[in-house]
């Protein structure tokens, strides 16, 4: 209960009047962390951040391995720091991260709880921040410990939060401006190059098909930046990536384009050979959107690891929608206030059981729960009715490296007072950490109930189960869950 009560105070700290801009950035990082006495493991980090105050910020973190041998190795989990200006422009910079996972073929994670602590200081350029930090991580259940530089560097932005519906007027008093986004889920399937072998030097000779997420934004008229993670549904059960690039778009009728995307980012997992697992991904999209909303596309490229074996090319299938969040800018432009309306999220941070069964665990001494950490996105298609997007990793139960991607669909019915019944079941992909998931693929079915604490924050708990659609993996879950209801203003 401790743990929800100091995550539950950010997000107190986040409410305020009718529009709520928030100062933001997203940070980058880079450290050499000692796995043993003869090893080392490159891990890059990625924190999108808010700021409480002019000291204190708040956040979701997650690290994944790009050097070294242990390809597919990510924790996520959740940051929180203070920073201080000791002169013109120049910052004290310390924080803590605490999050689940591991992989890369057991680099030591043990249960997968990671703890990172950080000093330092960086300097503020207005847009963006630069900065070094000595590091500490830890993992209190495996064998990783150590101590390192680690360098930083942030990009700063402002967001736009609403209480609900907001006037026109309201709009006039500030610079509101689209920001032309998107999100859309990702279907993909790798076709890997006939002699590619596995990290055991067996024949990689499946086509992985990947279930995933992407998030894109209009940086200029032709130019988008994106973020886009994925795993294995079957082929590569374990298999991960996150990834960040540039594209550039040509429009080639008013509703389509053509679109041609670069981007890096870690990979592994699944026993494919990313070795350090540093990739890059190249390709040409046609996107086609049959109504202002709706964004649906098709792709081909080709992924590469840096430094391992894995090289593949792919097709690619997206649907979703075009979100244009509304931002602020430094100047006011023009904006059909007509268009704008008002969209009703939840961010729920959970922490998830699977009961022990005998179908849980691939090692038959291991009769332990697996707790998970994570985080679930939901967006409303009505005051009830929600689509939502989860990911979860390990962190306890001798499952370090465990990790979990769906989308699902659910419902909230009012009871009574403050109390509503939650149901709701969810797809996604599995795999990591001695679970047996099979191919990958699972359902996860869950019901239970929510309490209002305020008008933001609610409580949750849920129950249901998990199995695994082409293995033997069939628990009962149990979760536990902080919910932070908000809305954001984009325009239709």
């Amino acid at each position: 209960m401790k743990l929800y009560l100091l995550l539950l105070l950010p997000f107190m700290l986040l409410y305020s009047d009718t529009i709520n801009i928030k100062k933001a950035s997203l940070r980058g990082s880079y450290e050499n962390v000692k796995i043993s006495d003869t090893e080392d493991m490159g891990l890059a980090g990625l924190e999108f951040l808010f700021e409480a105050n002019d000291n204190f910020y708040y956040g979701l973190g997650s690290y994944g391995a790009v050097d070294g041998n242990r390809g597919g190795f990510f924790v996520g989990g959740f940051t929180g720091g203070f920073k201080y200006e000791l002169f013109d422009d120049l910052y004290l910079d310390t924080g803590v991260f605490v999050g689940g996972g591991g992989g890369g073929n057991d680099a030591g994670q043990g249960g997968g709880l990671m703890l990172r602590s950080y000093a330092g200081g960086f300097y503020d350029f207005d847009d963006y921040t630069l900065g070094v930090n000595y590091s500490y991580i830890k993992f209190p259940n495996g064998t990783i410990d150590s101590s390192q530089i680690s360098l930083v560097g942030a990009m700063k932005f402002d967001t736009v939060f609403v209480d609900g519906p907001v006037s026109k007027d309201v709009l006039r008093r500030y610079h509101i401006t689209s920001s032309e986004d998107y999100v859309v889920a990702t279907y993909q399937t790798y076709f890997p190059k006939e002699g590619t072998l596995t990290r055991g030097k067996t024949p990689l000779t499946n086509d992985i098909n990947l279930l995933g997420i992407e998030y894109g934004t209009n940086v200029s008229k032709n130019v988008i930046a994106y973020f886009e993670s994925a795993g294995a549904m079957s082929g590569a059960p374990g298999y991960m990536e996150v990834l960040g690039g540039m594209g550039y778009t040509q429009n080639l009728t008013k509703s389509s384009n053509v679109q041609a995307k670069l981007s890096v980012g870690a990979a592994g997992g699944g026993h494919v050979d990313t070795e350090g697992g540093g990739i890059t991904k190249a390709s040409v999209n046609l996107n086609y959107n049959p109504t202002k909303k709706i964004n649906t596309g098709i792709g081909a490229g080709y992924i590469h690891a840096f430094n391992g074996g894995f090289d593949a090319p792919f097709a690619k299938l997206t649907l979703g929608i075009n979100t244009n969040f509304l931002s602020v800018g430094a100047s006011k432009k023009e904006l059909d206030y007509n268009s704008v309306s008002t969209q009703k999220l939840n961010i729920r941070i959970c922490n998830q059981t699977y009961l022990y069964s005998d179908t849980l665990s691939l090692n038959p001494n291991n009769t332990d729960n697996v707790d998970q950490i994570g985080l679930k996105l939901d967006w409303f298609v009505t005051n009830n009715l929600y689509l939502t997007g989860q990911g979860l990793a390990a962190y306890s139960g001798g499952a370090g490296g465990y990790a979990v991607g769906m989308f699902g669909t659910g419902y909230i019915q009012p009871l009574f007072y403050d109390l509503y019944a939650v149901a709701e079941v969810a797809i996604g992909g599995a795999g990591g950490g001695g679970v047996d998931v099979g191919g990958g693929n699972i359902v996860q079915p869950m019901g239970g109930f929510l309490y209002q604490i305020s008008k933001k924050v609610a409580f949750e708990a849920l129950y249901g189960k998990v199995v695994s659609i082409n293995g033997n993996l069939d628990a009962d879950v149990l979760e536990f869950g902080l919910v932070y209801k908000f809305s954001k203003l984009l325009s239709n």
